[in-house]
């Protein structure tokens, strides 16, 4: 069986429709890692660059067949991390990510996670003048907007998260939006970063948090205790009709990724159905769809699409609503999230629908 082109970790059967239309379709990111954009050969030469021996080849370090569990994933994420250390580095990577991993996918706007804890021995302020540089020159060449939202390492303290949210507050700037939360939900549930979202809610910062694998219970914390607009990954919300039911009333946007949650069964059994996703959607949830750690997982903004519209039978107007969705979603004030709508709606709307899939094809 011929396959889509591009070397992907869920391969699908080669469609030119469907391709023609997942390429063309604009794209709103707002679940996308810093460091887990960084392409392979990136990671090789950064590696040089420090003097730092891997090991073992990029491609290697990324093969997500070697990702045993989440824990060996973030040990790669680590040493990934580790090796983006100066103005520079930040600069390329950021760049790298809103470009070749963005523009070149039809992303028009993404909000960049960072996780300043990942770049150990790396003052904050270093970061942010190497991404912001990164993305005023994606911006120049390509048009890709770009803002940042700043990740909280859950196995760390409260204390340390409250230390950082004073780094991005002392040293604030415009381009940096909100907070995040990630890393091992099981090794720090959300209720022990209370104080610091707290404190970021008084400076005027949104606030989003992960919550892949725990229970219904954790996006209730979330929502009531931490405060946060939205939600990333969330599958679990459908289990406890209830909360769904809140959820579909608030309009509370869950920021899927429907490839690296599934290679880590989040949103399916891993076995491609991506059924937690279609669960969401049937539900009435507002969705959006992005691609995670894209090089880490074989993926990219394009492929995550395509695997939604052959494993779930989702065509144009639906993959377009998870776009609008994420305008909607974003922290951008209404004058440009306008401006951004405006443009995804020109942009859908030359945009070729492909066939409806075949009954055999939805079973």
């Amino acid at each position: 069986m011929s396959l889509a082109t591009g070397v992907h970790s869920t391969p699908v059967p080669a469609d030119p429709a469907i391709d023609a239309m997942v390429t063309a379709l604009p794209k709103v990111s707002l679940h996308c890692h810093l460091i887990g954009s960084v392409a392979p050969q990136t990671v090789l030469d950064l590696a040089r660059k420090h003097g730092i021996a891997l090991g073992r080849s990029a491609e290697e370090l990324y093969d997500h067949h070697s990702y045993a569990d989440l824990a060996e994933f973030l040990r790669v994420l680590d040493v990934v991390g580790s090796l983006i250390r100066d103005v520079d580095d930040f600069h390329r990577v950021a760049y790298e990510s809103l470009t070749a991993g963005g523009a070149d996918h039809g992303v028009l706007y993404r909000e960049v996670h960072l996780s300043p804890p990942g770049h150990p021995g790396v003052p904050y302020p270093r970061i942010v003048e190497g991404v912001l540089a990164g993305a005023r020159d994606a911006e120049a060449d390509t048009g890709v907007r770009a803002a940042f939202v700043v990740g909280l390492c859950r196995e760390r303290s409260g204390v340390a998260a409250v230390e950082l949210v004073e780094q991005v507050v002392e040293h604030r700037a415009d381009e940096v939006l909100g907070i995040g939360l990630d890393y091992a939900e099981v090794a720090g549930p959300p209720g022990r970063f209370v104080e610091a979202y707290r404190l970021a809610a008084r400076h005027g910062l949104q606030r989003t948090a992960h919550s892949e694998s725990g229970p219904p219970q954790h996006i209730e914390v979330l929502l009531d205790q931490l405060g946060c607009s939205r939600v990333d990954h969330g599958y679990h919300v459908v289990d406890d009709p209830v909360l769904t039911a809140r959820c579909v009333a608030e309009r509370v946007p869950f920021t899927c990724t429907p490839v690296s949650s599934d290679i880590g069964r989040y949103s399916g059994s891993g076995d491609g159905s991506h059924r937690r996703i279609a669960e969401m959607v049937d539900a009435g949830l507002c969705v959006t769809v992005d691609s995670d750690d894209p090089p880490m997982f074989g993926t990219d903004p394009t492929h995550d699409y395509r695997v939604l519209a052959h494993a779930l039978g989702y065509r144009r107007d639906q993959l377009a609503a998870f776009t609008r969705n994420a305008v909607e979603a974003c922290w951008l004030d209404e004058t440009d999230k306008a401006g951004l709508r405006a443009r995804v709606d020109a942009v859908v709307a030359t945009t070729p629908d492909a066939p409806p899939p075949l009954m055999e094809d939805r079973a």
